[in-house]
């Protein structure tokens, strides 16, 4: 498995990374404002999409009427490229979309796309082309076409998420969850921290300390 921390907002350029590690079960990746408890992933299933769906936070669907123009704009963006998909994005989009009076927004800190998917991904990508959508709208538009939601593998389901850093991070963090989001390391001493905290669901990593 390849993780990638890259910023998700160059998603357009993902499909790059696809070609370049071609052999890879799948591509995991991670924003730099979120931990990631990799041993908590060893059961979730490598063949199916993983994202924060459930997260409510993070995956939250907006109504297009009452709101700004931005939403309306972004939401016309979306029928475009529909329109375009090959016939079996399209149904899976249509099937997963129930209302379409409203705008699936998702932060998208972390995802993974399996091999399986990877040709599919990089087909909506070329459909996006230089259409101005957000990848805030772009990446649960790409996951609803490859796949239905209840297909989604639930390992992210339990992750914990904020929307603002917390004050007490020592509290904040629990080894028994998939994810922890926001973190924010800004020096060699709070990376330091982080590791040994961490070291509770890995103990090779007071290593690394």
């Amino acid at each position: 498995m390849i993780v990638a921390m890259v910023a998700i907002r160059i998603a357009g350029h993902l499909p790059e990374l696809f070609v370049r590690y071609s052999s890879a079960e799948g591509f995991l990746f991670l924003q730099d404002n979120t931990i990631l408890n990799y041993w908590n992933l060893l059961q979730a299933d490598k063949l199916k999409l993983w994202i924060t769906d459930k997260v409510s936070k993070s995956w939250t669907a907006v109504p297009i009427d009452g709101n700004s123009d931005w939403f309306k704009q972004q939401a016309e963006l979306v029928e475009k490229v529909v329109s375009t998909m090959p016939v079996h994005l399209q149904v899976n989009y249509k099937e997963s979309m129930k209302n379409d009076q409203s705008l699936t927004i998702c932060n998208s800190e972390v995802f993974y796309i399996p091999q399986k998917f990877v040709a599919d991904f990089s087909d909506l990508v070329n459909l996006v082309g230089d259409l101005n959508i957000h990848h805030k709208v772009a990446i649960p538009l790409f996951f609803m076409a490859m796949d239905s939601p209840q297909n989604f593998d639930s390992v992210f389901n339990a992750m914990i998420y904020e929307q603002k850093p917390p004050t007490n991070s020592s509290t904040f963090y629990s080894a028994e969850v998939p994810a922890i989001h926001p973190w924010n390391v800004a020096s060699e001493q709070e990376f330091i921290k982080l590791i040994r905290i961490m070291a509770a669901g890995d103990p090779l990593l007071m290593e690394l300390a």
